[in-house]
């Protein structure tokens, strides 16, 4: 009897470090960004291209910015200092700040497209790496899925209030991706920022690390062993803020949403979430679905609808 209480204490060990290791083995794959950015750094504003080979081919020249800036200005997370690029069209017009998405950066064509449809448009717009990604502090090579990185973009929003002299109800947001969670984090803690526009945003993260293991192969069961590995390993909680909660703090500024039925990472339904629980709340929320695209990809599969509705939102949405 002895023996046998030995050999199933034993197996549970097993079983649990097993369980552990695997979870392990999900968080590295998933928030491991430390230089995935690095392919996109050949693009600039004044001269970039599409780098993944499965997208539609696309002309790129028109939108290409020859002025720019090269800034740097620190998070509102001590000892963490973000770079941007700053693209004015106006010293005085409203300003966008982009936030990308998970294992991109400023250089990709995601950020560098919008700033460019913006820009031509008459609006401005400042296109950052948040901390680990492109030319930003390193702190631990580890994405914190927006839990810390909204503190980045709320650096931009302040460098562009005091060193810019840019009135608050003057500047918003717009987060891709992963991006779309940062940039909600931070709409959320910061009530001056004037308006949000989300490109394929996931509404919260327990739901999307269930279908990311669900895309590789892996069971379900993995998800609270890969939020483990998150506190264990880097100090996250992964978890601590939720999109969709931070849409009741609207605050009544208007919110404007993108998303492909037929997105393959992120499924359509985070926005349908979104959507309905800012109707529950009573935000100023507009969706926009599209019938068919790539994750991201809006901007490339309708271009001039994209820039319409985009650049029409901003300039509604931000005095002028």
């Amino acid at each position: 009897m002895r023996r046998l209480v030995i050999v199933l204490a034993a197996v549970l060990v097993l079983a649990a470090v097993a369980y552990l290791v695997l979870g392990y083995m999900v968080y590295d794959a998933t928030a491991n960004i430390a230089g995935k950015c690095e392919r996109r750094m050949d693009n600039r504003p004044d001269s970039f291209k599409l780098d993944v080979v499965d997208w539609p081919e696309f002309d790129y020249t028109p939108y290409f910015m020859p002025k720019y800036e090269e800034v740097r200005f620190p998070s509102r997370a001590e000892g963490i200092e973000i770079s941007g690029w700053y693209m004015e069209a106006d010293p005085n017009a409203a300003t966008v700040v982009i936030v990308h998405g998970i294992g991109a950066c400023k250089y990709s064509v995601e950020a560098l497209m919008p700033a460019s449809m913006l820009v031509r448009n008459g609006l401005n717009a400042l296109a950052i790496d948040v901390r680990d990604a492109g030319d930003s502090t390193f702190e631990d090579g580890r994405t914190a899925i927006g839990n810390e990185e909204y503190l980045d973009a709320l650096g931009a929003f302040d460098w562009l209030v005091n060193a810019k002299g840019l009135p608050a109800e003057k500047i918003g947001l717009l987060g891709n991706s992963l991006g779309g969670a940062t940039a909600m984090n931070a709409f959320a803690a910061e009530p001056r920022v004037a308006a949000l526009f989300l490109n394929s945003p996931f509404s919260n993260l327990p739901q999307v690390i269930d279908e990311e293991l669900q895309r590789q192969g892996y069971p379900t069961i993995l998800q609270p062993a890969t939020l483990l590995m998150a506190r264990l390993v880097a100090g996250d909680n992964l978890t601590e803020r939720s999109p969709l909660e931070g849409m009741d703090q609207h605050g009544g500024r208007p919110i404007f949403i993108v998303h492909s039925m037929d997105d393959p990472r992120v499924s359509v339904s985070h926005t349908q979430q979104l959507e309905a629980r800012g109707k529950e709340v009573g935000a100023d929320v507009t969706v926009w679905y599209l019938p068919s695209a790539n994750h991201v990809a809006g901007y490339i599969t309708y271009p001039e609808e994209f820039e319409q509705k985009m650049v029409d939102f901003f300039r509604g949405a931000l005095a002028e």
